[in-house]
């Protein structure tokens, strides 16, 4: 009987946080090696993003080049999440990105599409003292 009790325990620890997971490993890997294109496997078609106070309406293909440009001007040293949760139909998740030169806070927006979840907006600003010292 404490075998069967073991190895349910040892299932229910390792399923359902993957299940729970708004933020697939993959990405998280993706935003700390700092590469842009497995970032973008992510990329809703057309997607909003806000980088350090600059506005896009972009499309997947954009957004690439753009966060290349942000991951070539702060190479990324860290990637963590920091928040996960759920709003109406929708997913969202906080992270920090630390970098050579700064820590910076991520947002990212999910939707569910044909049991995909893609990323349909993404701000990346820099992190305030109060925010790292609350």
């Amino acid at each position: 009987m404490q075998r069967l009790i073991s190895i349910l325990l040892l299932y229910v620890v390792s399923f359902f946080p993957a299940v729970g997971q708004t933020v697939p490993a993959d990405l998280v890997e993706a935003f700390k090696n700092g590469n842009a294109t497995r970032v973008s496997a992510y990329f809703h078609q057309n997607l909003e993003m806000t980088i350090l106070e600059k506005n896009y309406v972009t499309s997947k293909n954009q957004a690439v080049r753009i966060m290349d440009n942000f991951f070539k001007k702060h190479s990324p040293t860290d990637f963590k999440i920091s928040f996960e949760g759920t709003k109406e139909k929708s997913k969202y998740a906080i992270g920090s990105l630390k970098t050579a030169d700064a820590t910076f806070r991520v947002n990212i927006l999910f939707l569910n599409k044909q049991n995909e979840r893609l990323i349909y907006y993404l701000s990346i600003e820099k992190e305030s003292l109060y925010e790292l010292n609350p």
